[in-house]
């Protein structure tokens, strides 16, 4: 009797035992199929960011030529304006010789003048010089002298005309010279603008690519910590099951065939338990998938009209000049309240206060709405610019040349299409997101 009870209590230990490992075993495979998937996928996610990271290099390095051809640009220029503003001193230098020659000239000419006009008539007084001539050869001599006086008056006008005609064409050079200048250094101002816009993609660009890998890097980490530990606790709930099934089998060869058989039927309702958690595990498993992939969906144009659109554009101005741009940012519930974007969370955040749902990314926006011509863009349309990739900027047009956007150099701020930088960058993309 005793040992009947021995063997009863020992049979349920096992079957008990049994079934929890069982139950046991199928959660912990599910979780270490878990596990091994999201392990993929974060593999997956960092070689595609390799990839990206090796497209971002390739960039920057057409990004440095720029930076070094805008450079040099800039220097050949600023040596343009320095040898114009050379040749300028040189010009008011020039200038001022000749106006001190030409005043000289006028005094003398006035001292003769007047010396005429104090003796009467200058005809007069040329000819009285000749009739008061003592002999014939004084009154030659006296013809020689006066005709040398006529003919240094004449040189003396026609010197006076010729200096005040070099006088007037230095100063319509000088002129020309600072027009140059002025346009030479608008020139500088302009290449300096892209030079700036340039480096602060290029900084972004860099800054973005290993932010996103340390993030990325990190998550793998922590996923194959956890597998460790799975496995760890694998290897201890192996060494168990294994005690435990010896224990069974010396069990078994106290039982009779009868309880046996028993234990057969209780192994295979175990087996079949195990099975049913298995499917319903996979049921569970599609249904997830089922959900993610029907909640994909595109973004038509909206029908909320110029309410919306106006909206939009007045809660995106009421932060010009108070919104610091940060790549990613725009995302969080912090960074929403410190109103702190990049360029496509601010358009989202913006056409958000106003009722329309768009996309969070560059991407996801130029896909949003319907395409229309740069000929027929409107107010509250989204351009985009090809900055550090294409379609890499966006921005919501207001009219008149100008748009609404936040960007690496000044934050959110309105800026003109006309701009070097901008107009460079512009190549015609429009969506209208709000009819």
């Amino acid at each position: 009797m005793k040992k009947n009870k021995l063997l009863s209590v020992s049979l349920t230990s096992i079957i008990g035992a049994s079934v929890l490992f069982s139950t046991f075993s199928s959660s912990s495979v599910f979780a270490n199929e878990e596990l091994d998937q999201k392990i993929e996928m974060k593999k997956e996610e960092i070689s595609a960011l390799e990839q990206r990271e090796a497209e971002m290099k390739a960039l920057v390095e057409k990004l440095d030529a720029k930076v070094n051809e805008t450079n040099a640009k800039i220097k050949a220029n600023e040596k343009d304006v320095a040898k114009t503003k050379d040749e300028v001193k040189a010009l008011e230098k020039e200038i001022a010789d000749v106006k001190k020659k030409i005043e000289a000239r006028y005094k003398m000419l006035e001292k003769r003048a007047r010396s005429i006009q104090q003796s009467g008539n200058g005809v007069t007084s040329y000819i009285d010089v000749l009739l008061n001539a003592d002999s014939f050869g004084d009154f030659v001599d006296r013809t020689v002298t006066l005709a040398k006086i006529v003919d240094a008056d004449k040189s003396i006008l026609d010197q006076q005309k010729e200096d005040i005609k070099t006088l007037e064409d230095s100063e319509a050079k000088l002129n020309d010279k600072l027009d140059k200048i002025q346009k030479e250094l608008k020139e500088i101002e302009g290449l300096k603008e892209d030079l700036t816009y340039q480096m602060n993609d290029k900084k972004s660009m860099l800054a973005s690519a290993k932010q996103e890998q340390n993030s990325a890097n990190a998550d793998l980490s922590d996923l194959e910590n956890q597998k460790a530990e799975w496995l760890d606790k694998e290897r201890e709930k192996k060494l168990k099951a294994e005690a435990e099934k010896q224990i069974a089998k010396e069990a078994e060869k106290e039982e009779s065939s009868s309880e046996e058989k028993e234990t057969t039927s209780e192994k295979k309702e175990t087996t079949s338990e195990k099975s049913n958690e298995s499917k319903a595990t996979t049921t569970s498993t599609a249904a997830v998938k089922e959900e993610k992939t029907t909640a994909k969906s595109t973004t038509p144009v909206s029908k909320q009209g110029v309410g919306a659109i106006e909206t939009a554009i007045s809660v995106g101005s009421s932060i010009v000049g108070n919104s610091p741009y940060k790549w990613g940012g725009g995302r969080t519930t912090a960074d929403i309240q410190n109103r702190v974007f990049d360029c496509s969370a601010f358009v989202h955040w913006a056409y958000a206060s106003g009722g329309v749902n768009l996309g969070w990314s560059t991407d996801q926006l130029v896909n949003n709405g319907r395409a229309v011509s740069a000929s027929e863009m409107k107010r509250g349309d989204l351009v985009f610019f090809d900055t550090y990739k294409t379609n890499g900027h966006v921005g919501i047009y207001l009219g008149n040349g100008t748009f609404l956007n936040d960007n690496t150099s000044h934050g959110v701020s309105i800026d003109s299409m006309s701009n070097t930088y901008w107009k460079g960058a512009f190549k015609g993309v429009v969506r209208r997101v709000v009819e």
